[in-house]
């Protein structure tokens, strides 16, 4: 079979491609939990709870919407606990322990929820990985598009993120699936069914994070730059026709957006106000409107913008690998390409309008207030990862094209399988913890101290004799390390950092048999400063490193001298 028999058969390529990215996405998947995701499997089994009783006005928690997430909890509460409904014990605070321990009283834990919504949550994603393939394949040919879908799925910060129980892998993908159906829309086959697609993912979008509100500007300038395409026709021609796109695109995002979302149909008014409010308001003003009380554009403040947008660039750098800056290198050359064939042009339009795409979701969270963290540009991760696969597929095709020799002896599809590999080496040596990747080159990770380690220490003292009976008292505990402690959990809140005489801590350490500090996170903190440096006179009995930086320290309270609490107190 010739390289060309292969590609030919499309499913042979599709489950070569499932082979390629489905076992990063699952293997360990239950490994580590991060500090977000107990909030959202306390608010996926709340909507799991409101649907099941009909309370449909009680299916929003928060101004992301979330409501794709809450929808996969909810799959998972039907695969895992479906009797969770009929204990009529109504909804819990995302913010205390109670749910946990309701699990627990009915022979049930928490991580085993995480791990079959993970598992549903990643079929999704695969789901999209194999459609955006499909779609990128009508825009860029068949190796082109398996390069890409491949290196974006398994480039490292994209696959930390996406086997977590959040929103951002959902995100990413519902924007790059909106935008390529669109493109094969307006550029390749005027079929319905892909400008629904676009329209649809656009409504799934929403659903998972109002930031996706960028995608109407770009999906705009697209139908703008298509103008100008239909010279023949006169300009009220090609206004109307892009009118009637738009409408048609948003006709079935707001279709999905609604016909997904029971609160929708009880509270539309409340609904728009909890997410779009709040997102503006926290964007602007750093704080939700339960907090600010209104939107005030005097204090809106967009002069930070270039210095946020910087820093997040600078994160895309750290967090990236070699192998997809190298791509993005060689997509330039595909740019800058005289070749105007006109089944060359899709790609150099795709490959603008995704740095479009990429620098949409930079400038909006550069200007934002109260939000720095790298995963909020994931998109942007994924749409230069699949500018990159573009740049690396036509670089190797042009090699074979140019030495034909070569196709005989199968040495580019070797070198595919070498760049997919060494994409996937890249991320191996940090698991489970994918989304700490450091580049070597730029140094120092852009994201860590999520809650990673903490397992390891709930793991290491639940091997104790006797585990059951015993209390740890753990700073944010909560789901990262009490998810794996078979024990009881209480957890040291920041907030009693900031007490005089630490009163709250001091009761807490009295109570427990253990104390457990995440110091790769307080180090950082000044309000943790002075804690540390009184503990720092105690021997910790563990301390968990991870690639030789200290993460957590375990502490056996009897061991704790009362001199301790001495200066605690002062």
């Amino acid at each position: 079979m010739t390289f060309d028999h292969v590609r030919k058969n499309q499913w042979l390529v599709i489950l070569l491609l499932l082979a390629v990215i489905v076992p990063a996405h699952i293997i360990g998947i239950d490994r580590v939990v991060t500090f977000d995701e107990p909030w959202w499997v306390i608010s996926g089994s709340n909507y799991y709870y409101a649907l099941t009783h009909g309370d449909y006005e009680n299916t929003i928690y928060d101004y992301h919407p979330a409501v794709t997430t809450t929808w996969v909890v909810t799959a998972g509460m039907l695969a895992y606990f479906p009797e969770y409904r009929g204990f009529g014990e109504g909804y819990f605070d995302v913010r205390k322990p109670k749910f946990e321990e309701f699990m627990r009283e009915h022979g049930k834990e928490a991580i085993d929820l995480v791990r079959d919504s993970r598992l549903i949550q990643t079929a999704l994603l695969v789901g999209l990985a194999v459609l955006g393939f499909i779609l990128l394949r009508t825009l860029a040919g068949q190796w082109q598009a398996f390069i890409a879908v491949t290196l974006a799925m398994n480039a490292p910060f994209f696959l930390g993120h996406s086997r977590l129980l959040n929103h951002e892998g959902m995100l990413a993908m519902f924007v790059l699936i909106s935008f390529l159906s669109m493109q094969v829309y307006l550029n390749k086959e005027r079929k319905l069914i892909y400008l629904m697609i676009s329209g649809a993912a656009f409504g799934f979008a929403q659903l998972t994070k109002s930031p996706s509100i960028v995608l109407a500007g770009l999906v705009g300038l697209m139908l703008f730059v298509r103008l100008f395409q239909l010279g023949d026709r006169s300009t009220a021609f090609r206004i109307w026709e892009a009118i009637k796109i738009f409408a048609v695109w948003m006709t079935v995002a707001a279709l999905v957006y609604v016909a997904l979302w029971p609160g929708m149909w009880v509270a539309p008014g409340k609904m728009f106000y909890e997410v779009y409010g709040n997102a503006f308001s926290y964007a602007f003003q750093g704080a939700r409107l339960d907090v600010t009380q209104k939107l005030q554009p005097s204090s809106f403040n967009l002069a930070a913008g270039f210095s946020g947008s910087i820093a997040y660039l600078k994160n895309w750098l750290a967090s990236s690998t070699i192998i997809s800056w190298l791509g993005l290198i060689l997509a330039l050359f595909v740019i800058a390409s005289k070749d105007e064939r006109k089944m060359v042009r899709p790609v150099k339009s795709t490959i603008a309008y995704l740095v479009v795409l990429a620098a949409l979701f930079i400038l909006m969270f550069g200007v934002a207030q109260g939000r720095n963290s790298p995963h909020y540009i994931l998109s942007s991760f994924v749409a230069l990862d699949v500018i990159a696969g573009i740049g690396w597929g036509s670089f190797l095709l042009w090699v074979r094209d140019r030495w034909a020799v070569l196709d005989r002896f199968y040495l580019v599809p070797a070198a595919m399988g070498m760049l997919i590999f060494m994409q996937v080496q890249s991320a191996l040596p940090y698991y489970p913890y994918y989304f700490t990747y450091q580049n070597p080159v730029v140094g120092g990770s852009s994201a860590y101290g999520y809650g990673e380690g903490l397992e390891q220490a709930a793991i290491y003292l639940s091997q104790k004799s006797g585990a059951r009976e015993t209390k740890v008292y753990a700073y944010a505990g909560m789901g990262s390390f009490s998810y794996f402690y078979p024990g009881e959990t209480t957890v040291l809140k920041k907030v009693y950092l900031g007490e005089k005489g630490y009163p709250s801590i001091i009761q807490g350490m009295r109570d427990s048999d253990y104390l457990v500090l995440y110091s790769v996170l307080q180090d950082r903190q000044p309000e943790s400063e002075d804690f540390l440096a009184i503990m720092a006179s105690v021997q910790p009995e563990k301390t968990i490193l991870i690639r030789g930086v200290e993460y957590v320290r375990i502490y056996r309270i009897s061991e704790i001298p009362e001199s301790v609490y001495e200066r605690l107190a002062r």
